[in-house]
C-alpha cells in the first residue's frame, strides 16, 4: 500500500481512500491485480504455511500479512472477489527455471501487453488468470539459456472463441522477455484467419516502433498506413526502447503477406555475438539480440518455404531458442496416416516435424478448443506432436458465452415465474428451426424471424449508443447451412428475397418488430442486460433507430456478404474486413467463417449445418465468444429437425466437460513440487454421448481405444457365447449365470402392446444385487471375436455399480407356452424351461436376439415410461437405481442334432442368454455414454490408472 500511494499509509487511511475513489481508480486497479496474483500464486514463498490458492483462507492470510482491518477487507472483497476457477495443469518433470526473479528481470513485453489489456477493459481477475496461465506454460518449456538443447511439446486446451489468442500472445511476450528469439505462429489453413492473427499480434504485442522500423507511419511501406485503428489502438513501446536494452521484434510476415522466400526470407539471418567466446544462447549474447516473428498459415507450400530457408542455417539454429505456436492444433497438424499401412506422414504434419527436427531448441505448444485428435496421437512416436511434456486446460473466462450459456442442464422453465428468462438460457437465447429444406414457405418464415431479430437487436444497440459512451463498430448475423460454395449462391438468393419482403418501412414490418419486442426482447433485456446497458422503456423509444439500422446494413447496397473461396463471388463484392471497416451485414459462409476465425459483432446466428465429428461441429459454433454490452441480444436460430442440432451441442458440452473433469482428476504435485502424473500416464477419457457424432475423424483415431460404452434405459443382448467346437469349458458360463435363474422365483403375468392391442405373457421374476451381477459379468467367457469388444461394456457396468448408480437388477425369465423341454436345476423352483434358440450364420456370432414382446418390460423396469398400465410390472418399477436382466435358457445347437431335440441337460450343453437394461439415470441426463482413451503401444494398449503405488 505504501508503495502504491507513495507514502506511509495506515489501515484507516487506506480504507477511506477506497471509499473516496472513483470507479476505475488506477491505484486500486493495481492493488486489485496484485491481490488476484497473490490469490492465484501456486507456490508462494512469502509465508511458511500458505493455504491453497483461490480460497478464503489464502485471502485471509494476505490481509493478515498486510495488517488490514475488517472494514477494509470487506471493501476490497466487494470489488475484488475471489475467482476460484484456474487452469488445470498435467505435466511431466521439468526444471523450474522461470522463477519470480527471472520474471522480474525480464518483463518488458509482458508488462506492455498486460497494460494494453487493462486499457482495453480487462479486469484484475482476468489479467491475473492470464498471468498465471501463461506462466504455467512458459515454465514448462525449456530455459532458453540452458547449455544442452532440449525440446518440449505441450497442448493448451481452451474453449471455442474464448481468448486462446490472448493466451498465446501473452506466452510469446513472456518467451521473448525470457530469451526466445525465433517465434513461429502457425494459424489455421485459410488466409483470412492468418491475417487476422497477424494484425492482432502486430497491434497488441509487436507495436508501432517494431512495425515502422524508422519508416514514417503514413508511408506506403507500412502495411497499416490506412488502418483506422493505427493511431488509437496499436501499442507503443517508446522510440528508444531497444537502446534501453530491450529486444526489438522483426516481422518475417506482414498483415496481408504470408511467408515468402527471398523478400522476407531467413537467408539473411546473422547472429550478432557480443561475446564471441560464448554461444549464442548464453545470456550475454541472447538478451541483447532481436527476436524474429513469423505468422504463417498451415499450408504445405508456405511451411515448406520456411523449412527450406531454415535448412542452410542448421548449425546456427542449434543455438537459437525457438517457439512454435500451433493454433487450431487439431486441424491439419495431426498425422492421419496409419503408421503400419503408410510409413509416410501427411504433408503438413511432416513439414512441422521436419521444422522441429532442425530446431533442437524449438518448443512446440499447440492450442485448440477441441483436443480429441491431439490426445489420440501415439505418445511413443517421437517425431509426432503428442503433448508429452504438458497439457493445460484453461478455465472458462468470466464474460465468455459458451455452450453452457445456451443450454440448461439443471434449470427448467417455471410456468409460475413471470420472468422465466432469469433462469433458463434456452428461453433467453435459443429459437427453434423445424422447417424441412423442401418446405419453402416455412423456411422463409423462419429466416424472416431471424432477420427481424437481427434488425431489432441493431436498433437496440443504436439506442444504447445514444444513451452512453458505448459504440458498436460491428453488428453481424451469420447464416451457416452448408460448407459448399455452390449452395451459398442459392442461400444468398433466398436471404435477399426474404430481406426484400421484410419491408421495415411499412406497417407490416413495424408490427412484426413490435411483436418481437413485446414477446421476446423486452423480457430478455430486463432480465439479462448487463448493469450499464440501457434498455428502451418502450418500442416507441427504439423505433426511430430501426431506419438507421437498415441504412447501416445496406450501406454497401447489399445487406449480404458471402464469405467463401469462390473467386467469382469475391470479385463481385467487397472483402470481409473487420479491421478497416464497420461491418453491419448478414454473412453467408461455411468453412471460412468457422475454425478459429472471429466473426466480430455476431449477434444472430441462423445455423443448420450438420457434421459427423464433434470437433468439426463444435468449431462451427461461432456464436460462442465475448459479447460485452449485448449478451441479452444474442439469438441462436438452430435446426431441431430432422436432426436436433441443439441437443447435439448440448451433448458435445457434456463430452467437453467430461474431458476437463478427467484432467482435473489427475492433476497434482508431490511434496517436492513435482507432478504426480505425466501426460502419457493419463487416461484422458474422451466421451461420446451421441452415437452419430464421433469425437474426431476416423483417420485421427487410429491410436484411440474404446474403453466405456453403455446406455441407460436401453436393453442390449449379450448373446456372443463361444462356439461349441472351440474346446472351451462352457459349463463355467452356465455355472456362473445359474444364480440369475435361481433368483427368478415369483411367477407373474405381464402386459405388452402388440399391433392388435395389449397382450400378456408369463414370466418368473426376482431381484439380484448389483455386485452379484457384476461378478457374473466379470467371470463370463465370450466368443473369441467378442471378448475384447466386451471390455468397454464391462467397464460401464463396473462403473455404475461401484458409483451406486445401479443397486439391484430385476431378473425376468419369460415362460413359453410350448418349451423345447423342462428340466430340473439346482435351487430353481419347479421345472426349468429350455427353449429353442438358433445360432447366427457366419460371419455374425452368437445367438439370435431376444423376443420383441419381452424387451419393453425390461426397459420399463429400468425407468422408461410406457402409456399403458400393468399392475404386475408396477411392483418392480419406480426404483431409479434398478436395472433389468432378461434371461432365457436354451440348448446349444450342435451339428447333426435334429430340430427340436435336446442334446442333454448337462451344463456344457446349456446356455443362459441374457439381455441387460441399465437404469435410465445411470448415464446422467443423457442415455448413451461412450468413452475413448489414447494409449501407449509399449503398454499393450492399457492406460495407466494412477494409484498410490505409481504416484
Amino acid at each position: 500500500m505504501n508503495a502504491l500511494l507513495g507514502r506511509p499509509t495506515s489501515d484507516s487511511e487506506f480504507c477511506q481512500y477506497i471509499r473516496d475513489s472513483e470507479p476505475g481508480d488506477d491505484t486500486l486497479r493495481q492493488f486489485g491485480l496484485l491481490l488476484a496474483q497473490w490469490d492465484a500464486e501456486r507456490q508462494p514463498n512469502w509465508s511458511d504455511q500458505v493455504p491453497p490458492g483461490r480460497t478464503t483462507a489464502r485471502r485471509t492470510l494476505i490481509y493478515d500479512q498486510l495488517q488490514l482491518g475488517s472494514e477494509t477487507r470487506k471493501l476490497l472483497d466487494s470489488v475484488n472477489p475471489i475467482i476460484h476457477e484456474r487452469a488445470t495443469v498435467i505435466s511431466g518433470a521439468w526444471e523450474p527455471w522461470y522463477t519470480a526473479d527471472r520474471r522480474a528481470t525480464g518483463n518488458f513485453y509482458w508488462n506492455h501487453y498486460s497494460s494494453y489489456l487493462r486499457r482495453k477493459g480487462w479486469d484484475n481477475a482476468a489479467l491475473a488468470a492470464l498471468d498465471e496461465a501463461t506462466t504455467e506454460i512458459v515454465t514448462r518449456i525449456s530455459d532458453p539459456t540452458r547449455r544442452d538443447a532440449y525440446q518440449s511439446k505441450g497442448l493448451v486446451v481452451g474453449y471455442v472463441q474464448s481468448g486462446k489468442t490472448a493466451n498465446f500472445t501473452g506466452v510469446i511476450a513472456k518467451a521473448i522477455d525470457a530469451g526466445y528469439r525465433l517465434i513461429i505462429v502457425m494459424t489455421g489453413t485459410i488466409e483470412l484467419l492468418r491475417s487476422q492473427t497477424q494484425r492482432r499480434l502486430d497491434m497488441e504485442l509487436v507495436g508501432k516502433e517494431n512495425i515502422t522500423r524508422g519508416v514514417s507511419s503514413v508511408d506506403d511501406e507500412v502495411d497499416y498506413a490506412a488502418d483506422p485503428d493505427w493511431e488509437r489502438l496499436f501499442i507503443e513501446h517508446g522510440e528508444d526502447f531497444w537502446r534501453r536494452g530491450h529486444p526489438a521484434i522483426e516481422r518475417l510476415t506482414l498483415h496481408h503477406d504470408d511467408y515468402k522466400r527471398l523478400r522476407q526470407g531467413l537467408s539473411r539471418v546473422r547472429l550478432h555475438l557480443r561475446d564471441p567466446s560464448k554461444p549464442f544462447h548464453h545470456p550475454s549474447n541472447l538478451f541483447p539480440h532481436d527476436a524474429m516473428l513469423a505468422v504463417v498459415k498451415k499450408n504445405r507450400a508456405v511451411l515448406k518455404k520456411l523449412e527450406q530457408d531454415l535448412q542452410p542455417l542448421r548449425q546456427t539454429l542449434g543455438q537459437i531458442p525457438a517457439l512454435l505456436i500451433d493454433d487450431e492444433s487439431d486441424l491439419a497438424s495431426v498425422n492421419t496416416k496409419r503408421p503400419k499401412s503408410a510409413p509416410t506422414r501427411t504433408a503438413i504434419n511432416k513439414v512441422i516435424s521436419d521444422i522441429l527436427g532442425i530446431l533442437p531448441r524449438g518448443q512446440y505448444v499447440g492450442y485448440t478448443a477441441t483436443p480429441f485428435a491431439n490426445v489420440f496421437i501415439n505418445p511413443d512416436d517421437a517425431q509426432d506432436l503428442f503433448p508429452k511434456n504438458f497439457l493445460i486446460s484453461l478455465p472458462k473466462p468470466p464474460e465468455y458465452m459458451g455452450v453452457s450459456d445456451f443450454h440448461d442442464l439443471t434449470a427448467s422453465p417455471d410456468e409460475d415465474n413471470p420472468q422465466p428468462y432469469h433462469g433458463w438460457n434456452q428461453w433467453a437465447h435459443v429459437r427453434d428451426l423445424t422447417a424441412d429444406p423442401s418446405e419453402l414457405p416455412k423456411r422463409k418464415a423462419e429466416l424472416q424471424a431471424a432477420i427481424d431479430a437481427f434488425v431489432l437487436a441493431g436498433a437496440i444497440k443504436i439506442y444504447r449508443e445514444t444513451q452512453g459512451h458505448v459504440s458498436y463498430k460491428h453488428h453481424t448475423m451469420l447464416v451457416h447451412e452448408s460448407t459448399k460454395t455452390d449452395e451459398h449462391r442459392d442461400q444468398s438468393a433466398l436471404v435477399r428475397e426474404v430481406w426484400n419482403d421484410c419491408k421495415y418501412d411499412k406497417p407490416a414490418g413495424v408490427q412484426r418488430l413490435r411483436a418481437l419486442w413485446e414477446k421476446d426482447f423486452r423480457n430478455v433485456c430486463f432480465a439479462r442486460a448487463e448493469e450499464n446497458s440501457a434498455i428502451p422503456p418502450s418500442f416507441e423509444a427504439m423505433a426511430p433507430h430501426v431506419a438507421t439500422t437498415v441504412r447501416r446494413i445496406c450501406a454497401a447496397d447489399d445487406p449480404l456478404l458471402i464469405v467463401n473461396s469462390d473467386a467469382d463471388i469475391q470479385k463481385q463484392q467487397q472483402r470481409l474486413d473487420f479491421d478497416n471497416a464497420s461491418i453491419w451485414r448478414i454473412l453467408i459462409g461455411g468453412t471460412k467463417l468457422s475454425r478459429g476465425f472471429t466473426v466480430e459483432g455476431l449477434t444472430v446466428s441462423f445455423f443448420r449445418r450438420t457434421a459427423k465429428h464433434a470437433d468439426t461441429l463444435m468449431q462451427a459454433g461461432r456464436w460462442f465468444g465475448f459479447r460485452r454490452g449485448y449478451r441479452d441480444l444474442v439469438r441462436l436460430y438452430i435446426m431441431r429437425a430432422p436432426v436436433d442440432l441443439y441437443k447435439a451441442f448440448e451433448n458435445l458440452m457434456l463430452d467437453e466437460e467430461s474431458f476437463r473433469a478427467e484432467l482435473r482428476q489427475y492433476e497434482g504435485f508431490d511434496d517436492d513440487g513435482r507432478p504426480l502424473i505425466e501426460p502419457w500416464q493419463i487416461p484422458p477419457l474422451v466421451t461420446q454421448h451421441l452415437p452419430w457424432i464421433k469425437p474426431t475423424a476416423h483417420n485421427k483415431m487410429f491410436n484411440a481405444r474404446l474403453v466405456t460404452r453403455g446406455e441407460g434405459g436401453k436393453i442390449r443382448d449379450f448373446y456372443n457365447h463361444p462356439d461349441t467346437d472351440k474346446g472351451i469349458d462352457k459349463a463355467k458360463n452356465f455355472t456362473h449365470q445359474l444364480p440369475l435363474l435361481q433368483a427368478a422365483r415369483t411367477s407373474e403375468e405381464f402386459r405388452y402392446r402388440s399391433p392388435t392391442g395389449v397382450q400378456s405373457f408369463s414370466a418368473r421374476i426376482g431381484l439380484v444385487g448389483a455386485r452379484d451381477l457384476l461378478r457374473i459379468l466379470d467371470s463370463m467367457i465370450w466368443h473369441e471375436s467378442f471378448q475384447q469388444k466386451f471390455a468397454p461394456d464391462l467397464k460401464f457396468f463396473r462403473d455404475i455399480t461401484t458409483s451406486g448408480r445401479v443397486t439391484d437388477w430385476a431378473v425376468i425369465w419369460p415362460q413359453a407356452s410350448r418349451p423345447l423341454a423342462e428340466i430340473s436345476l439346482e435351487n430353481v423352483p419347479g421345472r426349468a424351461q429350455v427353449i429353442m434358440r438358433s445360432r447366427r450364420e457366419s460371419p455374425r456370432i452368437g445367438f439370435v436376439g431376444s423376443d420383441a414382446k419381452h424387451r419393453p418390460l425390461a426397459e420399463r423396469i429400468a425407468g422408461v415410461a410406457v402409456d399403458f398400465d400393468d399392475p404386475s410390472a408396477s411392483k418392480y418399477c419406480g426404483v431409479r437405481t434398478r436395472g433389468a436382466v432378461l434371461v432365457y435358457l436354451t440348448s446349444d445347437p450342435a451339428a447333426g442334432r435334429a430340430k427340436g431335440e435336446l442334446i442333454s441337460s448337462a451344463p456344457e450343453d446349456l446356455v443362459i442368454l441374457m439381455s441387460l437394461a441399465a437404469p435410465l439415470q445411470a448415464t446422467g441426463s443423457r442415455p448413451r455414454l461412450t468413452q475413448w482413451v489414447a494409449h501407449r503401444s509399449d503398454l499393450a494398449g492399457e492406460p495407466v490408472i494412477p494409484t498410490a503405488a505409481n504416484k
